[in-house]
């Protein structure tokens, strides 16, 4: 298993969570998604998204509003 982080640009992380860069940037800016800055660059960690991922999660149960 490779121990690098992988980086994502803005382009690439919303690729990756599959919407687009503005609703990346307004995730970001509701401090919804961690970002790091990189000299004049933001970038994003995998375990950033990750995290943005399951916070996100909802249990399917839950949602359906259970079983009657």
């Amino acid at each position: 298993m490779n121990n690098e982080k992988q980086i994502f640009t803005d382009k690439e992380a919303a690729a990756y969570l599959r919407i687009s860069t503005v609703t990346l940037w307004r995730m970001r800016r509701k401090g919804k998604i961690s970002f790091r800055r990189s000299a004049s660059k933001l970038v994003y960690t995998q375990s950033d998204l990750d995290d943005y991922l399951e916070s996100t999660k909802r249990n399917a149960f839950a949602v359906a509003g259970g079983v009657q």
